[in-house]
């Protein structure tokens, strides 16, 4: 799906720092972005249910509360990506993160064209993100992945386990959706973020490793021991195509 996202998604910049907040909000309008902003969490879901942002900019860091409160919020209510943008890199604050949703970071201090190219990258690389319109065509190409126990379906963007729908972040699909259509192939942590996040993004392996744990735990009956996305040691992870043991 080619579009030009610059010329209708719209950004929620959430960021207590009004400079900050300026300073991406400029650099988004310049780029043909619309972006609404908010200084709090409270504002941030006000905004967020009024505005119905493409994408969402999040602090860790805001008064009142904390982005990681706000992500998962947002995370229990929509699809949509989700960056921090946060001074807060340490590796713990990263993962919870990654874990509560969030589909990227960027660490401060930031320039704020790689913001930008960030945002174009997460909206460019998950076109799952949008709301589904029936107006907009659905690519021929796109189909069901039906395997042991779990049907996925990549025109409504669902996943079945034993006939329940279960509910993933917009980079959960992807990784499950790619793995999925190519079962019993070796792919390491580093082709799979290029696929799904973009060459353009952070290349970090924590992030593969999170979302593919969230994973496993929405399909699985022991997520230690997986039937689906097997870990292959020393080289990455498939996804078992006949899910048997």
């Amino acid at each position: 799906m080619d579009l030009d996202y610059a010329e209708t998604a719209t950004v929620l910049i959430v960021e207590d720092d009004k400079e900050i907040r300026e300073l991406i909000r400029l650099y988004l309008v310049k780029s043909g972005f619309r972006v609404e902003e908010a200084n709090d969490g409270v504002s941030a879901l006000r905004v967020f249910e009024s505005a119905r942002p493409d994408l969402v900019l999040l602090d860790i860091q805001l008064p009142g509360g904390d982005g990681l409160t706000l992500c998962e919020q947002l995370r229990s209510v929509s699809n949509i990506p989700i960056v921090f943008v946060s001074a807060r890199g340490e590796a713990e604050d990263i993962v919870h993160g990654l874990s509560l949703g969030a589909d990227d970071y960027i660490p401060k201090p930031f320039d704020p064209a790689v913001v930008v190219a960030r945002v174009k990258a997460n909206l460019r690389r998950a076109p799952i993100y949008r709301r589904y319109d029936a107006s907009v065509p659905v690519p021929s190409r796109e189909r069901t992945i039906p395997s042991e126990g779990i049907h996925i379906d990549t025109r409504k963007m669902t996943v079945h386990v034993n006939g329940q729908e279960v509910k993933m972040s917009a980079k959960e699909f992807m990784l499950l959706a790619f793995l999925a259509s190519r079962p019993d192939e070796v792919f390491s942590a580093s082709e799979l973020y290029e696929h799904v996040w973009g060459s353009d993004s952070n290349d970090d392996p924590r992030t593969v490793m999170v979302h593919i744990y969230n994973i496993r735990k929405k399909l699985e009956q022991d997520p230690a021991n997986p039937r689906y996305i097997i870990s292959v040691r020393g080289m990455g992870y498939r996804y078992e195509g006949t899910a048997a043991r």
